[in-house]
């Protein structure tokens, strides 16, 4: 009982850890039990939660896209390229969540991130010169709604919705030069919603989500040289995404377990409207976002469990890797 149990609560984030004598850990271990079954699944009505986490994403393609920042800047969008050969992208991000319980099926969070771009690059025009882009500063600031309606039974998952909106709090693409600066943001609004499910199948906990995120359109009404010729880009209709995880999580000791996950994000074409001229396709504007994620999970204290997590990108359009540390504080 004492490895499904910890499988489940890494797997949602719950604190769980030995404390330093087996019969010990075995009480704690029941005392969780007990809460899971009472449905605790978010956290308990008016306890609340800060949550450090750290990453760094490597990216050796010229398009970004991620679901904090997608970088389509105006030059791409309008022209259709980047004008550049190779790019080595390296985006670190610290970020803060705050997470409260109303109820204890209910569970609001602000996500504050705070971004560091480092972009080396080298021109079409002279493949030999390398130069480099650098910007730091506030990320996308998002705001989430967790609800779980339905309690899990031996023969049902939980359910776990979710709704999300996503302010753009960061340095926009749209408001810089692509040539000589870097954004920390997506440039737009976004709304989200997912279903997540979690079932555990002694020794094992399986889990997955299923979610959809409309992309609000972006006035921009930036000039973009082209051949000398001026083109002026008024709106931006960016991609909805399409997003699919599934995995499961094992627990190895009472404090100690390992997770795998598979996430694809699909994101559907950007349309632009130019000055003078109708809507229209963005042409390579859709992504296919496929990423494998293996985790471990080492509970320090039973209110503080550390995770650390490595994505490896399976697709083009994926990052090429992203490592990820996470550490969350309840009170």
């Amino acid at each position: 009982m004492g490895k499904k149990l910890l499988a489940l609560l890494t797997a949602l984030g719950i604190a769980y850890s030995q404390t330093g004598q087996d019969r010990e850990a075995q009480e704690e271990a029941k005392k969780a039990l007990t809460r899971l079954e009472k449905d605790y699944v978010l956290l308990k009505k008016k306890q609340f939660e800060v949550e450090y986490t750290f990453s760094f994403t490597y990216y050796s393609a010229n398009q970004i896209y991620l679901e904090s920042f997608a970088i389509l800047d105006p030059v791409f969008l309008t022209l259709g390229k980047f004008g550049i050969e190779r790019a080595r992208r390296h985006i670190f991000v610290n970020s803060l969540a705050f997470r409260y319980g109303v109820l204890d099926n209910l569970q609001f969070d602000v996500n504050v991130p705070y971004v560091y771009r480092y972009d080396r690059l080298s021109s079409t025009n002279d493949p030999t010169q390398e130069y480099t882009l650098e910007r730091a500063g506030l990320g996308d600031i998002s705001v989430n709604v967790s609800f779980q309606p339905i309690r899990e039974t031996k023969s049902r998952p939980a359910i776990i919705l979710n709704f999300g909106y996503k302010f753009k709090t960061g340095k926009s693409p749209y408001e810089i030069d692509p040539r000589k600066d870097v954004p920390t943001g997506t440039g737009y609004n976004s709304a989200k919603f997912s279903v997540s499910w979690v079932k555990s199948v002694d020794p094992v906990v399986v889990f997955g989500s299923l979610g959809y995120t409309y992309n609000f359109t972006e006035d921009v009404d930036q000039t973009v040289d082209d051949e000398g010729q001026p083109r002026t880009l008024d709106k931006v209709y960016p991609g909805d995404n399409i997003n699919l995880a599934v995995g499961f999580a094992y627990a190895l000791a009472y404090n100690f377990s390992m997770n795998v996950q598979y996430i694809n994000t699909y994101v559907l074409p950007t349309y632009i409207k130019e000055q003078g001229k109708p809507k229209s396709r963005v042409a390579n504007s859709t992504f296919n976002l496929a990423m494998l994620k293996l985790g471990t999970g080492w509970a320090l204290t039973p209110k503080v469990p550390l995770s650390f997590s490595l994505y490896v990108g399976l697709t083009q359009d994926s990052p090429d890797y992203t490592v990820e540390l996470r550490i969350p504080f309840k009170f």
